[in-house]
């Protein structure tokens, strides 16, 4: 069971345990306050001994039905967490085809573009490379999306190497990577929320160069900050960036990818944070921890 189901199961029990010991402490309570008043010789004992039968009966009547209700509540969290799952692994086991059949596809792209002397030339050709890669990066999004506590294998990885590695992916933007360090990461979420940064300037943005600065912060930080030169947003835009299906223009992307990587950098202890000025280019700055030695 997840962390969020076991929440939710836990939640359960104790609303059950709560509320069963309230309604016992209540029907006990007013079963002995009845029975003192007809030890005292109060003159209303046949009425005392109505309220008693009234508490037995319907306290017992009441504790049951919470109970039942609260089983009820316990078999339908686990049911739907049963069927939660059964959605994640289908959907596992469908991304997992898509991922095979387009990393062939692409694999056949980047072939042709080497063989046929005229492709790099040939704008549908240049569009089937583009909406592959941009296909399989918002399948990698879904992925994390749909099981946002997979684990992570941290890793010490060379930032600088890794950035310009995967700007290769994007040959209309132009790269210039100051400074250098390694940092405490997982390679592949780290991979997606790269990608996700550079297809963001490219697509969003129009940006034609991207800037990067990689500075250690004593003792166990690194910063990562990447910024383009595209056509930046408002502030009003940017304070909705980084949550799920939010869509403030009509030209605004889900906001999947942003939310997945602002997601994947806490994950890996970090802070994922965005900064622009409309017209002046967008930044986006990561928050890294360092191996420690």
């Amino acid at each position: 069971m997840s962390a969020r189901g076991r929440y939710w199961y836990y939640v359960a029990g104790a609303w059950i345990a709560l509320t069963v010991s309230m309604a016992t402490w209540w029907m006990i309570f007013g079963f002995e306050q009845a029975h003192r008043l007809k030890e005292s010789g109060a003159p209303q004992a046949a009425e005392l001994d109505r309220v008693q039968r009234m508490l037995v009966w319907e306290g017992t009547t009441f504790i049951a039905l919470i109970l039942a209700g609260g089983v009820g509540l316990l078999v339908s969290v686990r049911r739907e967490h049963a069927r939660q799952r059964e959605v994640e692994a289908f959907f596992m086991a469908f991304t997992h085809d898509l991922k095979t059949a387009l990393a062939s596809l692409q694999l056949q792209v980047e072939s042709l573009i080497e063989d046929w002397p005229d492709a790099k030339t040939n704008p549908h050709i240049e569009r089937l490379a583009k909406d592959s890669l941009r296909l399989q990066l918002q399948l990698e999004n879904s992925l994390y999306f749909a099981e946002p506590e997979g684990g992570l294998y941290l890793e010490s990885v060379d930032i600088r190497a890794f950035v310009e590695r995967v700007a290769l992916d994007w040959p209309e933007l132009t790269l210039s990577v100051t400074g250098d360090a390694r940092a405490l990461v997982d390679s592949r979420a780290l991979e997606s929320v790269m990608r996700n940064v550079l297809q963001n300037a490219v697509l969003h943005g129009a940006a034609r160069h991207m800037s990067v600065t990689i500075d250690t912060h004593p003792p166990h930080r690194v910063v990562v900050t990447a910024t383009d030169d595209g056509r930046g947003t408002s502030q009003q835009i940017l304070e909705t960036l980084g949550r799920p299906f939010s869509r403030p223009t009509d030209h605004s992307g889900t906001g999947v990818g942003l939310f997945v990587s602002r997601r994947l950098v806490e994950r890996m202890r970090g802070h994922l944070r965005f900064a622009t000025t409309p017209g002046a280019g967008f930044s986006a700055v990561l928050d890294l921890p360092v191996p420690r030695e």
